[in-house]
Formats: structure tokens, C-alpha cells, sequence
């Protein structure tokens, strides 16, 4: 089968570090390529895979401090796919709504994993474009007022060969959260647990370098009888 997939070009595809979205595209478009598809990815010029690369600029977004207007990367980036796609069977994006107007324009069908979440703004262009097929990467992420043609829910997969599994804790127990430091991941619910599951206090040395996140508020865990601490929001 011959696929498209969009990253977004804010990170490499996969990230050196932080990129949830990037990672995730990386490892689809790689087994997809071990499993005989031919896969073109659309992604920024640094980016590693084993699929064709198709790229409107050199280096991830993020890390060019002379763009000083992200959305004109992304309308090239789209315009590369789109221009192309009656060279596809399918086209699978992983930018949330920024496709959905240009889908109507071919005849080759796109679908949409969802990785982000629904604002009051973008709800108008989902309601636009309903009727094209999405993917969510969990059920709960669905927002059932808007009546998107959800055809799936896949979870974000991982290479279990890059993380050791370990049978049993070699230190005392602790709780970790892992993920961006912002209100959709949950981080205050990650208090909340730690707050019923250990003890927390606040951590007055870190605070002041994330005022933007002070709301959230900034605990450490202790589980066990162990003295152990592990930051689980912050």
C-alpha cells in the first residue's frame, strides 16, 4: 500500500527528547516500511526513517530561530502532501485539524489521528469536516458532542525493547508522572493520587522558574517506608 504520513513539523520525527507526537509517527512509519508498504513521511529535513522524506524545511521548527511565522511552514508542508496525492492510497495525518479543509480538495482519503485536544475554536472546523475518518488514541479522548466518524481508538504504541523491564522495584517505591507540564496531561490528578497514596509538600525551589505552571502547583512524593522523593508534578 502506498501511505502518506504528516508529522508536524515542530520536532524531528523521532525527537531527540521531548515529542510525543514525533516518536509515535516515527515508529508507525518505520513498521509500516518493515511490513512492505511503501511509506512517504512528510516531516522536517532532519528527520530520520527508513520511509521516503519529503520535507518543506531543513530543521525542525523549534529549533530555527529565524522562523519567526511557524504557519507558513505548515501551509507549504500541507500544499507538499496534497499536490501529491493521487500518488497515495492513503493519507494518514498527525496534525489535528490543519488538514481537514484540504482533504475535500482530492480524491484520496485522509484520516486523522487525533493527538491533541478539542478548544472551542477548532471545534468549528471538526464540525466542518465530521464526516472524515478519525482515530482517537484513547476513548475518553473523544468528545461525543461533536459526532465525528470515529472509526477507531489506537493506542500510542512503544518499542518495549528500549525499556528494561524490571520484576521488581530495585529502589523503595515511588510514583512518577511522566508528561508535558500542562492542564490537559493531568498533573493535578497526579497530585491528587500522590496526595492519597503518600505524603507531599510543596517545592518552594522550583516554583519560581515555571510561573506559568504555579497554578498547578508543585509536589514530591513519598510512598513506602523508604525516604525516597520523586517530583510527580513540576
Amino acid at each position: 500500500m502506498r501511505i502518506a504520513q504528516i508529522a508536524p513539523l515542530w520536532e524531528r520525527v523521532p525527537p531527540p527528547a521531548y515529542g510525543g507526537i514525533e516518536l509515535v509517527v516515527g515508529l508507525l512509519t518505520d513498521e509500516l516500511v518493515r511490513r512492505g508498504h511503501e511509506v512517504t513521511l512528510f516531516a522536517s529535513g532532519d528527520s530520520l526513517t527508513l520511509a521516503n522524506l519529503i520535507s518543506v524545511h531543513p530543521r525542525a521548527l523549534r529549533l530555527d530561530k529565524t522562523v519567526k511565522d511557524c504557519s507558513i511552514y505548515e501551509s507549504l508542508h500541507l500544499a507538499s502532501v496534497y499536490e501529491r496525492a493521487e500518488d497515495f492510497d492513503i493519507i494518514h495525518s498527525h496534525m489535528g485539524h490543519t488538514p481537514i479543509a484540504y482533504t475535500k480538495l482530492v480524491k484520496t482519503p485522509t484520516v486523522h489521528t487525533l493527538h491533541g485536544i478539542f478548544t472551542p475554536d477548532n471545534k468549528k472546523i471538526f464540525q466542518y469536516g465530521k464526516k472524515q475518518p478519525y482515530i482517537s488514541i484513547s476513548d475518553s479522548q473523544r468528545e461525543a458532542s461533536l459526532g465525528l466518524n470515529y472509526v477507531s481508538t489506537v493506542y500510542n504504541g512503544i518499542d518495549v525493547s528500549s525499556y528494561e523491564f524490571y520484576p521488581e522495584p530495585i529502589d523503595e517505591p515511588y510514583l512518577a508522572f511522566l508528561g508535558r507540564m500542562s492542564p490537559e496531561k493531568g498533573p493535578h490528578l497526579a497530585i491528587e493520587i500522590a496526595k492519597k497514596a503518600g505524603s507531599c509538600h510543596s517545592d518552594s525551589e522550583l516554583t519560581p522558574y515555571l510561573p506559568t505552571l504555579t497554578r498547578l502547583g508543585f509536589w514530591r512524593v513519598k510512598l513506602g517506608t523508604g525516604h525516597k522523593q520523586t517530583t510527580v508534578a513540576g
